[in-house]
């Protein structure tokens, strides 16, 4: 899995998450589902955008709320080159 993740972004040279959704758990909930799309440019000058999700531990800090957890979820396939 560790191989997988280093060679995933092998070619990436950048990387922009637009979030498009939040779901919290409940209207005072501290854990929350994101969902959006990550637009990667690659070090060839080819361009993705695929879809993710993630699932997020808000906690509050200095007056400010911050992630202490967050766990990505996406489909590596889609980052594959076309055949």
């Amino acid at each position: 899995i560790l191989a997988l993740r280093h060679s995933m972004w092998q070619k990436v040279s950048s990387r922009h998450h637009i979030t498009t959704k939040i779901f919290p758990f409940g209207s005072s909930s501290d854990e929350v589902m994101l969902y959006g799309t990550v637009e990667f440019g690659l070090k060839d000058g080819g361009e993705s955008k695929v879809d993710w999700a993630a699932r997020a531990h808000l906690v509050e800090e200095g007056g400010s709320v911050k992630m202490d957890f967050y766990q990505v979820y996406l489909d590596t396939a889609a980052m594959a080159p076309k055949k």
